[in-house]
């Protein structure tokens, strides 16, 4: 879903949604995958804070959980790229990072993954940290 939104010209929550959108209307995936919030509030998040190609800074809030469990995801991506394909040991180095107890990443370093695959993610962007 995440390389969807990213050709989408819309806003984040909008480009979001487009992508969900197509995906259903291609038959892909189930309605209970593509509706999950969690990985929408991490690429909906990063996008609005200016840390995803294409979109344009436009929230000066706090980022949302799932938007800082991304950002320690790419911090911990960037000192062990091997990560990137080692999801369930990405996901607990995250959980210990972060203090997470859920045992499931819920689609978002699926978003975190794309991004960084897409050359999407931003690092310079934004000034949150994770």
């Amino acid at each position: 879903m995440t390389e969807l939104a990213l050709a989408q010209t819309a806003s984040p929550s909008q480009a979001w949604e487009n992508a969900k959108q197509t995906l259903a209307e291609r038959d892909i995936g189930t309605p209970i995958s593509r509706a999950k919030g969690c990985p929408k509030a991490a690429f909906v998040g990063l996008a609005k804070h200016g840390f995803v190609r294409g979109f344009t800074a436009s929230s000066d809030k706090p980022l949302r959980e799932n938007a800082r469990h991304a950002l320690c995801a790419y911090h911990l991506y960037l000192a062990d790229p091997s990560l990137l394909n080692r999801k369930p040991i990405w996901w607990q180095a995250v959980a210990a990072e972060r203090g997470i107890s859920r045992k499931g990443q819920n689609g978002v370093l699926d978003v975190m993954a794309s991004l960084i695959q897409h050359d999407a993610f931003l690092p310079a962007a934004g000034t949150a940290s994770p």
